[in-house]
């Protein structure tokens, strides 16, 4: 984080200790004879009530501030690394040649509950190249050990209930190989990802979230459809959400999409970054114009 968005995140928490700072000397009466908590429309309750709005109002300024901040941020990055931005979007989505193929960078934030019960906000960075055409193929990979949370949703992707269970779906092929699982629809979707150029990308990924090629939200479907017919005939009432699942994975059939949990504020590490992308899409489809999908 730079020096002005530390002092965004500062301002903050300052604005929050200064009014409910000022809220409490009213009610316990340290700012009599000036104001007192009976000069409050509401008393106490009043009192409470105009420091949450209050406090809110400021958070949403600083907020906007803060978000233009990243914005402009992100766009310079994107600029020094060779892309152009489309302002269009908000935030803004970078546009880019990089060797020889189109690649659109992009961020989201979203606020992420936590064990302890507080929140925070989470920054996502996606890269993404377009196939030449939508395949049929499919490959989600994302890091053992983890899962993708459902955003506005219930439940979760589990990276290894996948590893441990895909292989006995029908159609579907899984390897888990440093660190990494991988799910596709035929073995040499998922060695060629492993291999080479795009192996040592993808194993480069700084903070991975998930990376989808293809139709990899198909695979994911397949997956949970088979997993949820097996809770059944178990008597389980434990069911994925398939349509949340999948509405989760990035991309489409028509493009590879890479997903990490982190925030890029270096032109050099945007370039390494699509770099990886690119080279990931570049295996995908080699792969998948040899070897149709199983299944």
């Amino acid at each position: 984080m730079d020096l002005k968005g530390a002092v965004y995140r500062t301002a903050a928490v300052a604005w929050a200790l200064l009014v409910f700072g000022a809220w409490i000397a009213v009610d316990q009466g340290h700012a009599a004879p000036s104001l007192s908590v009976s000069d409050v429309p509401g008393g106490s309750t009043g009192a409470l009530a105009g420091a949450l709005v209050a406090a809110v109002a400021g958070w949403m300024v600083i907020g906007y501030l803060q978000q233009g901040h990243e914005a402009d941020q992100w766009r310079e990055v994107g600029q020094r690394a060779g892309f152009q931005p489309d302002d269009s979007k908000t935030p803004p989505e970078l546009t880019g040649t990089v060797d020889g193929r189109t690649v659109t960078a992009r961020y989201d934030t979203r606020t992420r509950g936590s064990t302890e019960g507080g929140v925070s906000q989470v920054t996502f960075t996606f890269g993404e190249v377009a196939l030449t055409d939508p395949v049929d193929a499919g490959l989600v990979v994302g890091p053992a050990g983890e899962k993708v949370s459902v955003e506005n949703g219930v439940g979760t992707l589990e990276f290894d209930d996948m590893a441990e269970t895909a292989s006995d779906v029908a159609g579907l092929v899984a390897a888990e190989t440093d660190g990494l699982v991988l799910v596709g629809t035929s073995a040499a979707v998922v060695e060629s990802i492993t291999d080479g150029l795009s192996g040592r990308a993808l194993r480069a990924m700084r903070d991975l979230e998930i990376v989808s090629a293809g139709d990899a939200s198909g695979v994911v479907a397949r997956w949970a459809e088979t997993r949820n017919e097996a809770f059944a005939e178990a008597g389980s009432s434990i069911e994925y959400p398939v349509d949340s699942l999948t509405e989760r994975i990035p991309g489409d059939a028509g493009t590879v999409t890479v997903e990490i949990e982190a925030s890029i504020e270096d032109a050099d590490e945007l370039r390494r970054f699509t770099e990886g992308v690119v080279a990931i899409a570049d295996a995908f489809e080699e792969a998948t114009a040899r070897t149709p999908a199983s299944g």
